[in-house]
């Protein structure tokens, strides 16, 4: 069973046989690190980067960093000769990440194949076609090993014909954080592709954390820090949750003011909430 309580606020994707940047991707800060197999690394190389990328994995840890492989679907040949290699390694990566997952029968498959080889593995479904996202609430919870599902928000706009502005992914985003809510997992969001734009990215990253998103993929290290930011509580967030829950509390009816504001105990769980997340991010 994975750690529920480990942060998944980050996700650094680097191309599979970029291997030299092993250390940097390590050291990077992201809480997750994972080296794409998949749309990351073109059809005729595939072969040499699974050579390449998979014995890094017995590399001694670098810190809590979750270190992650993207295999390919695996419906695809490719997906099968990874899903072979895994079996081989006696050092496996910490989670693998299912492209194009479609139905929760495709989880609970590689899970019956990999696990017995590899019981600590996170799985971590990619929602990229509206097929996935019509049955996100059961691949969230195909498996007890399912950590995460991701929006692959790329692949899922070229699925729909359409760009990836906020009003175009806002309904898939919807569903996929009551998937994630339901299943009592975290939910992480595709990247913000602009790496000069800074502000655009703490924008998109604030959005989604306050939809219910508890986490960003990112292609640039730059956007780490403002990612966490957006996915951390604020020490004046803690302090108006530590308010409102004394507030209600003692209230002889329930019901409270906070900062000129009404609140009663559906505000107070509100509240535990966030003062939960603060402390699995360590700062309370």
């Amino acid at each position: 069973m994975f750690d529920r309580n480990r942060n998944r606020r980050s996700l650094m994707v680097h191309p599979a046989l970029a291997i030299e940047r092993w250390e940097e991707a390590m050291a990077s800060g992201a809480d997750m690190v994972c080296f794409d197999l998949e749309d990351g690394t073109a059809p005729a190389r595939k072969d040499k980067a699974r050579r390449a990328c998979l014995p890094c994995f017995a590399r001694p840890a670098s810190g809590p960093v979750l270190r992650c492989l993207r295999i390919n679907s695996p419906r695809t040949a490719d997906g099968l000769r990874d899903l072979l290699a895994l079996l081989e390694l006696e050092t496996p990566p910490d989670g693998i990440l299912l492209p194009k997952v479609e139905e929760p029968e495709e989880v609970r498959w590689v899970r019956d194949l990999l696990l017995p080889r590899h019981p600590d593995l996170e799985l971590i479904p990619l929602i990229e076609t509206p097929k996935g996202a019509r049955r996100a609430h059961e691949i969230a919870r195909a498996a007890p090993e399912v950590s995460a599902i991701f929006l692959g928000s790329v692949d899922y706009s070229g699925e729909l014909g359409t760009g990836m502005g906020w009003d175009a992914l806002a309904p898939v985003r919807g569903q996929l954080v009551a998937a994630a809510a339901e299943a009592g997992i975290d939910c992480i969001d595709g990247p913000w592709l602009d790496a000069d734009d800074l502000d655009g990215c703490a924008a998109e990253a604030e959005r989604v954390s306050a939809m219910g998103f508890t986490g960003k993929a990112s292609y640039d290290p730059q956007q780490i820090p403002l990612i966490h930011a957006a996915f951390t509580p604020s020490p004046a967030q803690v302090d108006h949750a530590r308010r409102l829950i004394a507030a209600v509390e003692a209230s002889p009816t329930g019901s409270a003011r906070v900062d000129g504001r009404s609140a009663n105990k559906a505000n107070a769980k509100s509240a535990r909430r966030l003062l939960a997340l603060a402390e699995r991010r360590g700062v309370v």
